[in-house]
């Protein structure tokens, strides 16, 4: 089976075996059999144009190549080789000796005998020549008489179209005699044997009309076909009159073998739910038939290398096949699995074999005949033991039909839910009772009496129905479909349907379930309402509103309409909650939706954003238009009057206009700016319509104070907040104490500058973001102490800013407590700042934290002192520590004598009453020496240390050290 050695090289890099070497081959008279690669010589002639004269006579000048191969192997060549060597007799007696080229595919071989007297015998062979001397054998050989003592030099042309391999071996006659006879005993045998398989599974194909049957027969026709060709028997027959066409057969044989292994997999693998086997399987069978007609339009070189590909496909489908349906529960598919292994792995092994990879034994040459009958006989016994199987299953099956029928009935009644059977058309052939009773009928024969037939008259949708017959038609199945329909009464149904294709061999039908689901449907919908509309007013609320603006944002508008959006707070609405109640504020909130509605068309879309904000959204309107209705509705608001017993309450309403217009991106934004619109109104007066403007230096601060607030909550989540601290040095060289700072608060943008926080702390403040700040800084500064232990004990104290909105807060008191605790921080040296504008906010909850910090230990100093509504009596009432003096008074106090006198009167009161004094703003030695003349006890400022980042510092520092 040379061909086949012929397509592994192709996928396979050619190992070759080593043997002694030798100058000659030596005929003794234990000879039986040489190798003639050990002691021969060659040399390729890529010209074609050198002739044996040529090359006898000037053998020195040819750059013969020593050879120490068994087999040689050229691949595909279109050059010319010339082997040499010699033969010696060293016996007594005369020898007849067989030379065997083993292939019988070679086109031409020129054999030269050259004698000790110098003459010549020339022999000629090959596919392209029947000469006389071609002996009957499988494989091209011709035979010579070696004299006693004689040695005979030799030539040998070889040139082919096919791949050039060949083993050259050298017999004694007897010995070639006996080896090719027993050799074609045995390749007829297996001839026989696959012969009577033919028979067998052609009188099987007969009774049982099974199409796999036709398919092994092909199967083994081929294989028979492709073995009869290149063991060489169309020779040794003298069937010569195809001999021409042994390459294009044998192309065409191999891609049929390639074919009928991809339909074997193809029928017996279950492929439905493994797309890519069942791919691969196609573009064998694709690759199969382009294999068959290669021989048609390419040359034979092209073909192999079809061939060759074909060949690595199946090998590797049997790879796969292997691992992944071995252990499949089908024993149709492990017996197909196993067998195309097996068939595999024969080829293999044979064709290792020839070329030298593996070692000779004596069956090597039949092993792939050997797998192939094996496999057949396999599959055969496998087809027959099914068919008896099938045929004991089919009685059992029978036999239990009657009684299965009655229970499926049963079930298929009394099942809770719809279940049905329908012709491709739509005809009804049999529904269960609760079917009929999702569909308004009694049973099916009512159904009948009323006209109803076909599935159509129940879908809502009845290209629905069409979609599902599709997929069908494709999947085999559908399920868990939703539908909706209508039953006779013309009442709606909700459910989801399943569908199965029941193909029976006189109709094909179909099988379904249908789950209803109408009161879960409705509560859905219910769901749906709340999810869309505010519960309170009835109105859309600010989810489905986002969705309306963002159709509108991209919806095209004409040169003269605008989509236009309207927000409106009202005025003094917190005063109705917090005076007559929730529930009566709830109450006008209804009652303002009425007003509203009265004053907007069909067209207008209303909204509640908030608790007592609302958005309109006015579609393919003019800016005229909409501030008409701005204003309408401010005066329709500001003329409404609410009564709540006895009191009557007027209410105002502060409206922003924006137009979605181009430069609008989404709805957060144009919120945002309607939103700045309106206060804008409120910051003018309250009661008051707005057009947002980009130039308005009211609205551009209030938008950078928006997008502050952004930036400030994506620091907090990035850990972008750092702490510093700045020095307080006390004036008196009497005072021995550890570290006394101000922590201060620093944000690192996202170009990683540190920002200060006048950048930021009014847009905290005006959005109610200062207590996430100061919480932050507690919780940081407390862990930071807990990790520098030595530091805390060095430390004096730390002042910390708290912002009036931490002060009235009190989850804030809970969570300062607990902060300091669980670091275990001394209370007495933390000293909470506070301004005079935040104590006075709300005074009676400042005292309350104070009270309670001070008997934890905290200290209190009142910062800022003298900057705001200052009244001494603060310095009286609050239990402070410290007065820290506005810098404002201190920066100038060389030269300005109020300033000099308000510093001096403030450390006074601050020494009647027992308080400590810092002052701010300390940037030289004159105001320092200034401040210690007056009495100060501590000053703070750039000529004692600027601000530094907390990490940065370091135990043991001068901290007095400007």
């Amino acid at each position: 089976m040379h061909f086949l050695l012929s397509v592994f090289l192709l996928t396979v890099f050619s190992l070759n075996s080593t043997f002694a070497q030798a100058e000659g081959t030596i005929i003794d008279t234990n000879f039986e059999v040489a190798h003639l690669g050990s002691s021969i010589k060659y040399f390729e002639d890529k010209t074609n144009s050198y002739t044996f004269d040529y090359l006898s006579q000037r053998q020195a000048a040819i750059p013969w190549v020593k050879s120490n191969q068994t087999h040689f192997n050229f691949g595909f060549s279109d050059s010319t080789f010339w082997f040499k060597g010699n033969i010696v007799n060293q016996t007594d007696v005369d020898k007849y000796l067989i030379l065997d080229f083993g292939d019988s595919l070679l086109d031409n071989i020129d054999l030269y005998l050259i004698n000790e007297d110098g003459s010549t015998n020339v022999k000629r062979l090959g596919t392209r020549r029947h000469a006389d001397d071609n002996m009957s054998n499988l494989t091209f050989s011709t035979g010579f008489k070696l004299g006693a003592d004689e040695t005979t030099d030799y030539f040998i042309r070889l040139k082919t179209t096919a791949f050039l391999q060949t083993p050259l071996t050298l017999w004694d006659a007897n010995d070639f005699i006996d080896q090719q006879s027993q050799h074609k005993l045995l390749v007829g045998l297996f001839f026989g044997l696959f012969l009577m398989m033919v028979c067998y599974l052609t009188f099987l194909y007969i009774h049982l009309h099974e199409v796999r049957l036709i398919q092994y027969i092909v199967f083994i026709i081929c294989y028979l076909s492709v073995i009869a060709i290149v063991e060489g028997f169309g020779f040794v027959y003298k069937i010569n009159v195809i001999s021409q066409y042994y390459d294009s057969m044998i192309v065409m044989l191999m891609g049929g073998i390639g074919l009928n292994l991809s339909l074997f997999a193809r029928q017996l693998l279950n492929l439905r739910y493994r797309p890519w086997f069942s791919l691969s399987i196609k573009m064998l069978i694709v690759a199969s038939l382009m294999v068959m007609l290669s021989p048609l339009l390419f040359s034979f070189k092209i073909g192999i290398i079809f061939v060759s590909a074909l060949a690595l496909g199946i090998t590797l489908l049997s790879i796969v096949c292997g691992l992944f349906f071995i252990h499949d529960e089908s024993k149709d598919v492990r017996f197909y699995v196993l067998s195309l292994v097996y068939f595999i792995l024969g080829i293999d092994i044979h064709i290792l074999t020839r070329f030298g990879l593996l070692g000779d034994f004596e069956f090597s040459d039949y092993i792939s005949a050997c797998t192939a009958l094996i496999v057949l006989v396999y599959l055969c016994w496998n087809f027959a033991k099914q068919m008896a199987h099938d045929r004991v299953v089919k009685k059992n099956v029978e036999k239990q039909m009657t009684s299965v029928n009655e229970r499926y009935y049963s079930v298929f009644q009394n099942a809770a839910e719809g279940m049905f059977t329908t012709s491709m058309e739509g005809n009804v052939l049999a529904m269960n009772k609760s079917m009929c009773r999702i569909l308004g009928f009694i049973n099916l024969e009512d159904m009948n009496k009323s006209g109803h037939f076909k599935a159509d008259d129940f879908y809502a949708n009845p290209d629905l129905r069409d979609e599902i017959i599709a997929t069908l038609q494709i999947k085999g199945e559908v399920n868990s479909v939703e539908m909706t329909g209508y039953d006779r009464y013309g009442e709606i149904f909700h459910g989801e349907i399943n569908m199965r294709l029941n193909i029976q061999p006189d109709i094909t039908v179909i099988d379904g379930s249908f789950v209803n689901t109408t009161k879960r449907k409705q509560h859905e919908i219910k769901l749906e309402s709340i999810a869309k509309y505010d519960q309170l007013t009835g109105l859309v609320n600010r989810i489905h509103f986002e969705k309306l603006v963002g159709v509108s944002l991209e919806t095209n508008r004409s040169v003269l309409e605008d989509n236009i959006l309207l927000y409106l707070d009202l005025d003094q609405f917190k005063l109705v909650n917090d005076i007559c109640g929730h529930d009566v504020g709830d109450s006008l909130l209804k009652k303002i939706t009425v007003v509203l509605k009265s004053f907007l068309d069909d067209t207008a879309i209303l909204a509640r954003l908030g608790g007592d904000e609302f958005g309109i959204l006015l579609n393919h309107t003019n800016f005229d238009n909409a501030l008409e209705v701005a204003d309408t509705i401010r005066c329709g608001i500001e003329d409404f009057r609410f009564t709540h017993q006895g009191r009557h309450f007027v209410l105002g309403v502060s409206i922003g206009i924006v137009i979605l217009d181009e430069s609008i991106e989404n709805f957060a934004q144009a919120l945002s700016l309607a939103d700045t619109a309106c206060y804008t109104a409120k910051e003018q007066g309250r009661n008051r319509v707005h057009v947002y403007s980009k130039c308005n230096d009211v609205m551009l601060g209030h938008q950078r104070e928006m997008r502050w607030i952004g930036v400030l909550r994506e620091a907090l989540d990035a850990d972008r907040f750092e702490l510093a601290f700045q020095t307080i040095m006390p004036l008196s060289a009497d005072i021995q104490e550890g570290y006394r700072y101000e922590i201060l608060l620093r944000l690192r943008d996202e170009e990683g500058n540190l920002q200060s926080p006048s950048e930021f702390i009014a847009a905290a403040e005006n959005y109610n973001f200062m207590t996430q700040l100061d919480r932050w800084v507690v919780k940081t500064y407390c862990q930071w102490l807990s990790s520098n232990p030595e530091h805390l004990v060095n430390l004096s104290s730390a002042s910390i800013n708290l912002c009036g909105q931490s002060l009235v807060d009190r989850s804030m008191h809970t969570f300062i407590e607990n902060t300091i605790a669980s670091y275990g921080i001394p209370a007495e040296k933390l000293c909470f700042e506070i301004t005079e504008s935040q104590a006075i906010m709300d005074f009676d909850q400042t005292i309350l934290f104070m009270n309670k910090f001070k008997a934890l230990g905290c200290r209190f100093s009142l910062d800022d002192f003298g900057s705001g509504f200052s009244s001494y009596s603060y310095i009286k009432r609050l239990p402070i520590d410290q007065l820290k003096i506005d810098g404002a008074f201190v920066e100038n106090i060389e030269t300005d004598n109020i300033d000099y006198t308000m510093v001096k009167s403030f450390n006074d009161i601050a020494r009647a009453v027992n308080i400590k004094t810092v002052a701010e703003y300390v940037e030289n030695e004159n105001i320092k020496n200034i401040l210690s003349e007056i009495g100060i006890d501590y000053v703070q400022g750039y000529l004692i240390a600027k601000p530094r980042l907390l990490v940065d510092f370091v135990d043991n520092e001068q901290l007095d050290s400007a």
